[in-house]
């Protein structure tokens, strides 16, 4: 049990009480699964405490419990797919196998296509008795409102810096307040980062720098950045874009950045317009939300880069 996490876990209802949708929602990497997951168990736990001892909590520690479905999109796909959803509505209804009730995990809802949104509808609006659905959710908002509206909502909050940073601290993660600066206290996503991540947030804020300064052009920018993890890079451009807003609307940027940011930021954005500054946060913006696809990366750096690129 992460120790930000207990509090809410004490907090829950025995399982004839709870309600038959859950929806778990919060920020990205604070443990949200693993909360949902810990709840899964417990619920066919032959103790009803997900005691880590019982054959239901061995079975389903290994993922093979055949009481409990955890769905998420399938590998390379962006959606989760009606056919999934009309799966889940079946393993449903079915008799339990070992327990007194079936459980189903929806490991990433925000990702629910329409048609799989429409078919899950059906399981919450006629819940097959003792039976259990569970959603985790970064977004919520992206879920269809007649979804939201069926599931009672629980929301996790992110650790306080003293628990992200012991938690950091206890596996031995370099730069630990770098980590979780560029994470907003996502303790559990700074864990999975790379380590040489603020490393890498330093190399892309000088290539920024370079570039806005004309030392360096945007497509000699972009041969260092293709391959990197697209993912990573871009979310870190994506707070840096935001900063650089921060910095000029508000005279300085956001508290959560990196220990000796905020000079660097005001500088950076001294040599970019506002609007600039905004047609990057955009673009970054908008490549993370593809990064899942197919991208040429190289152009979709080279792009980035182009938008602060030295003006003659």
């Amino acid at each position: 049990m992460l120790p930000w996490q207990r509090t809410t876990w004490a907090g829950l209802a025995d399982a004839s009480q709870l309600p038959h949708a859950l929806l778990f929602c919060g920020p990205a990497g604070i443990g949200k699964r693993q909360f949902a997951e810990r709840l899964s168990v417990r619920l066919v736990c032959e103790h009803e405490t997900a005691c880590g001892i019982c054959r239901a909590c061995h079975l389903a520690s290994g993922g093979n419990h055949p009481d409990i479905l955890v769905l998420r999109r399938e590998e390379g796909k962006t959606e989760i797919t009606v056919d999934q959803a009309r799966a889940l509505n079946e393993f449903l209804v079915l008799t339990p196998h070992l327990a007194s009730r079936r459980v189903a995990l929806i490991a990433d809802a925000d990702h629910l296509n329409r048609s799989a949104s429409n078919a899950l509808l059906k399981t919450l609006e006629e819940p097959p008795a003792g039976n259990y659905l569970l959603l985790v959710s970064d977004s919520p908002a992206r879920l269809i409102p007649t979804i939201r509206s069926r599931c009672q909502r629980i929301v996790l909050r992110r650790p306080t810096t003293e628990e992200g940073l012991g938690y950091l601290k206890e596996r031995a993660i370099p730069d630990p307040d770098a980590m979780l600066a560029l994470t907003h206290g996502a303790a559990l996503q700074a864990e999975a980062w790379p380590r040489d991540t603020p490393a890498l947030a330093v190399r892309l804020m000088a290539d920024l720098e370079a570039v806005a300064a004309g030392t360096q052009s945007a497509l000699d920018a972009t041969e260092a950045w293709h391959a990197v993890d697209l993912d990573i890079a871009l979310s870190l451009l994506v707070d840096i874009a935001a900063n650089l807003a921060q910095s000029v609307l508000a005279g300085a940027p956001a508290s959560a950045m990196p220990a000796g940011w905020a000079a660097r930021l005001r500088v950076l954005a001294s040599r970019l317009d506002l609007g600039q500054i905004f047609r990057l946060w955009d673009g970054a913006l908008e490549a993370r939300e593809l990064a899942a696809a197919p991208l040429d990366r190289r152009l979709v750096w080279d792009r980035l880069f182009t938008l602060v690129e030295a003006r003659l």
